[in-house]
């Protein structure tokens, strides 16, 4: 080969490597543009990762110290709690409402430390067993049962080992899910109360064995002394001067009064003691009957009756209602006012109740005498001069709860009074004695 040839081929074969040279030198770049690029990218990472790791440190740090004061704060609301609790002079309980221990109490319920595990009933009844409801209803589970508070009476014994009547208070505590889980229970200790009560009991049964007697042995010898008053008023009224003709008549009157209130004094105790006899009744034969003892006073002050025809048969006390009507007529006259024109029954049906109404268009009765009215011997203000023994309304009182139901009044000065009577259309399923 000739020397121009071989100078011609190195040419070429180094053109070759410059061109691999160059090719490789840009690779290189090219490289180390890209490792540049990784190495700030995971810079840019790694500035990232380390700024989340530190505010995750700094929510963490104040998580932990959120934590420390809820804690410290729990302590805080439980020694208050604690405090409260001790502070009560009453026992109060939280029990566990599947076990029925007892979780927390206070020094008034348990004498020393609460022992780990005790139930209520062995605290409190010093039985084995939860109350089974034929001596006291179980508070705990009448509350499982409702879901709502409650409150009944029992007979616990106390740190001191005593029986003491109490009054249970029962509240619940729920889960999320609306479950009983723990109940509050604390207890009023109500033994001087029950005591007082039933010498009130015993006192008020006194009271009416000497009522009913003195009312008894005063009626014969009353009726007499009426009769007897009565004959000399008729037969020698006409031989006495003026003075003594207004003795005589204030003599009859104060005998006419004491008579009506010795028979009112039967009438009530009557409507207390008595058993009433529960039976199908028309009441319009009841209202009629009034209506026509009535009628002569009716027609001669003017004033109009009126009544519902029909009106469903009531089971009812028959004389019992016409004692009621008896007595509310009786109020009206009495009461009412020369104005008194009208004299009104009415009746609605409200389902399971009788809703029947006397009205009167005359005088009214103030509110605050609303209930007074149906008092022992309560007389409105109003009622100052008219005579009256203030027995009419309680007795009707009485009476209408014998039948179950209950009787209110509805009235303003000047638009006249409205006696309800609501009676229950069973009323013969519950008898009262």
């Amino acid at each position: 080969m000739s020397s121009g040839s071989e100078l011609q081929a190195l040419r070429a074969e180094s053109q070759l490597l410059g061109r691999k040279l160059q090719e490789a030198r840009a690779r290189a770049e090219r490289a180390e543009m890209e490792l540049a690029e990784t190495r700030d990218e995971i810079e840019a990472r790694v500035r990232q990762r380390s700024e989340q790791l530190a505010r995750a440190n700094e929510h963490l740090r104040q998580e932990m110290l959120e934590h420390r004061q809820d804690e410290e704060r729990i302590q805080q609301q439980n020694e208050f709690l604690n405090h409260v609790l001790e502070s009560l002079t009453h026992p109060f309980y939280v029990l566990d409402a599947n076990d029925y221990t007892i979780k927390m109490a206070n020094s008034a319920a348990v004498k020393g430390e609460l022992r780990p595990g005790i139930t209520c009933y062995a605290l409190t009844h010093h039985r084995d067993s939860p109350c089974d409801g034929r001596e006291h209803g179980c508070p705990l589970q009448i509350v499982k049962e409702t879901k709502k508070p409650v409150t009944l009476e029992h007979v616990h014994y106390d740190r001191e080992g005593n029986p003491r009547n109490v009054e249970v208070h029962g509240y619940p505590i729920f889960d999320r899910d609306g479950k009983v889980i723990q109940m509050l229970e604390y207890s009023l200790d109500i033994t001087e109360r029950k005591l007082m009560e039933q010498q009130l009991r015993d006192n008020a049964e006194k009271i009416k064995l000497f009522a009913y007697a003195v009312s008894h042995d005063l009626k014969s010898p009353m009726v007499g002394m009426l009769g007897l008053i009565r004959l000399l008023h008729r037969r020698y009224g006409d031989q006495l001067d003026a003075k003594g003709k207004k003795f005589c008549e204030q003599i009859l009157k104060g005998a006419e009064q004491v008579a009506a209130l010795v028979e009112e004094i039967n009438a009530y105790i009557k409507a207390k003691e008595t058993v009433f006899h529960f039976e199908p009744v028309d009441p319009l034969d009841i209202l009629h009957t009034v209506r026509d003892e009535f009628a002569p006073l009716l027609s001669l002050r003017g004033i109009s009756w009126s009544e519902p025809d029909p009106l469903p048969v009531m089971i009812l006390d028959r004389l019992a209602m016409i004692r009621v009507f008896r007595n509310l007529t009786d109020n009206a006259v009495k009461y009412g006012g020369e104005n008194l024109r009208s004299i009104a029954i009415g009746y609605r049906d409200e389902g399971e109740q009788h809703l029947l109404s006397f009205f009167d268009d005359g005088a009214g009765i103030r509110p605050e005498d609303s209930e007074k009215i149906f008092e022992v011997f309560g007389r409105p203000e109003n009622a100052r001069g008219i005579e009256g023994t203030g027995l009419g309304l309680a007795i009707v009182r009485e009476i209408v709860g014998k039948h179950q139901g209950r009787i209110w009044v509805e009235s303003a000065p000047a638009a006249g009074v409205t006696f309800y009577l609501s009676l229950p259309k069973q009323a013969a399923a519950k008898p009262c004695c």
